[in-house]
């Protein structure tokens, strides 16, 4: 009976680590994805030309266009970040004359 016994503890606490394991594994995942939404809605508002979510080093990198506002840009994702994002990422945040990148982007088209 014992042996039933330690046999059924070790089973249940093998089944509630590979649970818990498995829950933080896809609350990280919902946040990257979360957030990435939320990013991708509102590219064309904030003039944000690029982002980037790191995954080993917990941060949100994102390009803008100069000539918007980065304090109007940080003020909109205190709002709309989840606690969690908030808690998980640093924001790094750069600015990019639109205009150069464009005409970087077409020299290299013509070499």
């Amino acid at each position: 009976m014992k042996k039933k016994f330690i046999g059924f503890l070790v089973l249940a606490s093998f089944l509630l680590m590979f649970n818990t394991a498995s829950y933080a594994s896809g609350t990280d995942e919902n946040t990257e994805e979360a957030t990435a939404e939320m990013l991708e809605s509102v590219m064309d508002e904030f003039g944000l030309l690029s982002f980037q979510i790191g995954r080993t080093d917990p941060e949100i990198i994102i390009g803008m266009d100069q000539t918007k506002s980065e304090a109007k840009l940080r003020e909109y994702l205190d709002d709309n970040l989840s606690e969690e994002a908030k808690k998980k990422y640093e924001i790094y945040i750069f600015k990019e004359d639109i205009d150069k990148l464009k005409q970087e982007h077409q020299k290299s088209l013509q070499e």
